[in-house]
């Protein structure tokens, strides 16, 4: 009786097969890593654009609202930045001056989303501030202007802030230890001397009514501030 041999040529092409199989599905797989990260670093592109975009509606909402108050009356030195959190503060005086009151502004000032926050420091904690704490150097008058600030906020939203704004992604970084001259009129310590905004602290700012700027705090870390000139005297 004859019997078959196994055909060695034949086992060598399943071999072959097989490693072409394993290449194939090694290669699949890389190709699909790099898929989902590409596709990982647009959504985070996108999701910093959807974050800057909301910032930038609010301070142009707020700035609508406090221009809207001028127009009808309101001195920009009577303007009242009381909130609900100042207690009994909030309901005194002219309602008709303050930004935030039902029976003024009516402005309501969406928080800054978590997502759009780098906190390096929670004294003062990140969030948005506006007041007259300085004087802006290029508005017409040495009189403090309004000034509302996001206080550290993400470098990549800080970046988008500014391609959004002036078309350049670059951060301009404050002089000095500078980092809460935006959000304060203290002249103390950590922020000794000139409070204003002038070109010395700030020579890319000059003459850009809203821009994100960096600055370091006191042990160094770096900070994003957005600001936006709403009122200028």
């Amino acid at each position: 009786m004859y019997t078959a041999r196994p055909n060695k040529q034949s086992g060598n092409a399943m071999v072959y097969v097989l490693i072409v199989v394993a290449l194939f599905a090694a290669i699949t797989f890389v190709l699909s890593r790099q898929t989902d990260s590409t596709e990982t670093d647009a959504l985070s592109d996108e999701r910093a654009e959807i974050l800057a975009s909301n910032i930038q509606q609010s301070a142009m909402s707020l700035k609508q609202s406090v221009e809207q108050m001028i127009w009808t009356g309101t001195n920009i030195d009577d303007l009242d930045f009381s909130t609900p959190d100042d207690g009994a503060a909030y309901d005194a005086g002219s309602l008709g001056d303050k930004v935030f009151h039902p029976a003024g502004g009516n402005v309501i000032l969406p928080r800054i989303l978590d997502a759009a926050i780098n906190q390096t420091d929670t004294n003062p904690p990140a969030r948005w501030y506006i007041g007259r704490f300085n004087n802006v150097d290029w508005t017409p008058t040495a009189a403090n202007d309004v000034v509302l600030a996001a206080f550290q906020l993400n470098e990549a939203v800080c970046r988008r802030l500014n391609l959004r704004l002036v078309g350049d992604e670059t951060i301009p970084a404050l002089a000095g230890n500078a980092n809460r001259l935006l959000i304060t009129s203290s002249e103390t310590a950590p922020d000794p001397g000139n409070i204003n905004l002038t070109p010395v602290e700030c020579a890319d700012c000059e003459g850009v009514p809203a821009m994100c700027v960096s600055s370091t705090d006191t042990n160094g870390r770096t900070q994003y501030t957005f600001y936006s000139i709403v009122a200028a005297q």
